[in-house]
């Protein structure tokens, strides 16, 4: 197949989003929807798109690959909104090559990436400037930015790098923990795969919740994973595994690259042993959790993993210069299990006066393939409320039912909706570039 693709005015490598890049099946779309309590106005909101990219004009950036190797690339083609409850493959010709895309039905935003482009945080920073420019444009009045990066805000060394092109100096003597591990693997998983994601949504009073966590010595992340752990053992009473929570975490700080919006996620690996944990109190139970995740956030291991990366892209590149031979070797899907469910705590959204004005956050993304399927719990808090969503590729609610037992368990107040499913869309890069999968 040959490329679709405009020839673009190419700049910087793209390390950081390797592991989207070289899949076996296209990566499929990671979706943020924002709820409002009225009607989008599609005239208006694309304004707002304007302005955020006239700000960050490096969001409207393509992909592009070359020799086997991807690099950002500036894209003059408009971003254009739609009105459509159908979600777009980003990346390709269907967004104009965007890797970021923006979408409305009635009163709910979607947003759509590439992961490959950027994570979660750093399209929280296009949500946030997009929702603040709206609320402007529609209310007739500028808000304050409160650190958003809207127009005129002053641009912040290092907005564009990418923490994986660099080698990090790591203490002498230091040795990467072993994740060897054998986690509880959830049973459902290797079931008949599914066609679509399962999502049971939660709403919680956010201090409510806030003072039965506090109460508790824990962290709303760190209460998830205990009460979460809780139900799988109800669930497996017979499992003498050791549990495993993956979470996400931001590798910024870390690695001094605080104001990027490329990818810089990491993952803390949080284990629930239920030999040493049945002897403790719940609020022992979440301070050892805690402890865990302190001990966890080292700044050598960050280092050594991105250097890790970074040189295994660097290594092969210097032999290999075709997507195809790279692939075979740069495919990380599949390598391995290494949580029983991931817990996603994103907080909220950065926003000033019109913060009233939204409703909910939604976070979507689509694991269906036997190595990355998994339970995945995703948290965010939007007008003094926790919503909460356990999402899964697997038919059974046990776990679901388990978790809300949990809830009632311990007095938490809450409200249950009805069952959603959904799946979001491949990416249209890798196949708009006329790439050859394995």
């Amino acid at each position: 197949m040959e490329s679709r693709q405009p020839i673009f005015q190419i700049k910087e490598q793209n390390f950081s989003g390797v592991t989207s890049l070289y899949r076996s099946s296209p990566h499929r779309t990671y979706v943020v929807e924002v709820e409002l309590k009225k009607r989008i106005r599609g005239d208006m909101l694309q304004e707002a798109v304007d302005q955020t990219l006239q700000r960050m004009p490096y969001f409207a950036d393509a992909l592009t690959e070359k020799d086997g190797d991807f690099f950002y690339a500036v894209n003059p083609l408009p971003m254009e909104v739609a009105e459509t409850k159908q979600l777009r493959r980003v990346g390709g010709p269907e967004t104009n090559w965007h890797c970021v895309d923006v979408t409305w039905w009635e009163n709910v935003v979607s947003f759509s990436m590439f992961h490959a482009f950027c994570d979660g945080l750093g399209l929280n920073l296009f949500i946030e400037s997009v929702i603040y420019h709206y609320f402007c444009i529609r209310d007739g009045k500028k808000y304050e930015a409160n650190g958003i990066r809207a127009v005129g805000s002053p641009i912040l060394p290092g907005e564009e790098t990418d923490p994986f092109a660099q080698t990090y100096p790591v203490a002498e003597g230091f040795s990467m923990p072993s994740f060897s591990a054998e986690y509880y693997h959830l049973p459902e998983i290797d079931e008949k795969p599914m066609d679509r994601m399962l999502a049971m949504p939660l709403r919680i009073r956010e201090d409510d919740f806030m003072k039965f966590v506090k109460e508790n010595k824990g962290t709303p992340a760190t209460m998830l994973h205990i009460l979460m752990a809780h139900a799988v053992q109800t669930v497996h009473p017979e499992n003498e595994q050791m549990i495993g929570a993956m979470l996400p975490a931001s590798s910024r700080k870390l690695l001094g690259a605080e104001n990027t919006f490329k990818n810089c996620v990491g993952a803390l690996r949080l284990p629930y042993r239920r030999e040493e944990m049945d002897k403790l109190s719940l609020p022992e139970q979440t301070q050892r959790a805690r402890e865990i995740l302190r001990e966890s956030k080292n700044p050598d291991m960050a280092r050594f993993l991105a250097n890790r990366l970074g040189g295994a892209v660097r290594k092969v590149g210097a032999v290999m210069h075709t997507y195809a031979e790279r692939q075979a070797v740069l495919d990380f899907s599949g390598k391995s299990h290494f949580n029983t469910y991931m817990i996603d705590y994103v907080g909220s959204l950065n926003a000033g006066e019109y913060a009233s004005e939204i409703v909910k956050t939604r976070y979507l993304a689509t694991q269906l393939d036997r190595y990355s399927n998994t339970m995945i719990i995703y948290l965010s808090a939007t007008a003094g409320f926790f919503h909460l969503e356990v999402v899964r590729g697997f038919e059974s609610s046990v776990y679901c039912d388990a978790f809300v037992e949990q809830l009632v368990k311990h007095g938490i107040t809450f409200e249950r909706d009805a069952e959603t499913s959904y799946i979001t869309p491949q990416n249209g890069l890798i196949e708009g570039l006329g790439l050859i999968r394995r």
